[in-house]
């Protein structure tokens, strides 16, 4: 459980930090991620570290057994499965991906629900009690 805390902690912050530059700076993520494909080198480090990072967790904490340990736990997988997303699709198949999710709405969307469970993992690991 004590990982479980910190962790969600961790992820807390980040999720509330990056949902809120998300809907912010919308149009800067959209350039980021239009541009993406074409790095080949940036993609596939970007997913050697997410892939180590995803390993990681899942190996350290694959806790099912309460929902913040469960969103933990669904975090990790998420990150190893996006990794070997970016290391072994195609350029054409990454291009036609991104063309589907790289929309103002979703960054929006995408960044309203990274808010709110980032504030239910930091409600839950803070001990805040506001629900």
């Amino acid at each position: 459980m004590e990982l479980t805390i910190l962790l969600s902690k961790v992820f807390g912050i980040y999720l509330i930090t990056m949902g809120l530059v998300m809907i912010i700076r919308r149009d800067h993520f959209m350039f980021i991620v239009n541009t993406f494909p074409e790095e080949r080198l940036l993609r596939f480090m970007v997913g050697i570290i997410m892939f180590v990072a995803g390993v990681f967790l899942i190996l350290q904490h694959n806790d099912w057994s309460s929902l913040p340990a469960g969103l933990v736990s669904l975090l990790g997988w998420m990150m190893a499965l996006k990794a070997l997303v970016y290391m072994n699709l195609s350029d054409r198949a990454i291009k036609k991906w991104i063309g589907l999710v790289n929309v103002p709405s979703r960054y929006i969307w995408g960044g309203l629900i990274s808010i709110l469970l980032g504030i239910y993992l930091i409600n839950f690991s803070f001990g805040l009690g506001w629900f």
